[in-house]
């Protein structure tokens, strides 16, 4: 249903491209994504996500600085910075950095948000973890 509508509806696209992201089949979200012409912050974010998904997979620093230049854009942007989407861009950008005490400063800001998501909980566990915050690190392994 929504090959057909990605030329007419914007969101169409963004919708196949975390369709296939989530079917694992990354080439072809890729393949969606790669010349798009970003203008707002989620299409950034889903390009980053696919970006970093590519590089982390095929181990390709490319694609991960890539992600990571997104991910900043977005997080350091006046009209994000202080949303929570916006800091997880930031975490996102500093995770694949591996500067994880910067890290933790904006996934502690939004933990409150997260507390029963398991996603938010293994990353945190893992930024607490690389940071030597071993308690941190367990009760966010915990949470899980």
């Amino acid at each position: 249903m929504l090959p057909p509508l990605i030329d007419v509806i914007p969101e169409a696209r963004l919708n196949l491209v975390i369709y296939h992201l989530k079917n694992d089949d990354v080439n072809e979200a890729y393949a969606l994504i790669k010349d798009m012409e970003c203008v707002l912050p989620k299409e950034y974010i889903l390009k980053a996500v696919v970006h970093a998904v590519i590089g982390q997979t095929s181990d390709q620093k490319d694609h991960m600085r890539i992600a990571q230049n997104f991910f900043q854009m977005v997080g350091a942007s006046p009209s994000e910075c202080d949303t929570i989407p916006g800091r997880q861009c930031m975490a996102s950008c500093f995770f694949i950095l591996k500067q994880f005490d910067d890290v933790l400063v904006y996934l502690k800001s939004i933990r409150p948000y997260f507390i029963n998501d398991d996603d938010f909980n293994w990353n945190f566990g893992i930024a607490s973890a690389s940071a030597g915050e071993y308690k941190e690190a367990e009760e966010g392994f915990l949470q899980i």
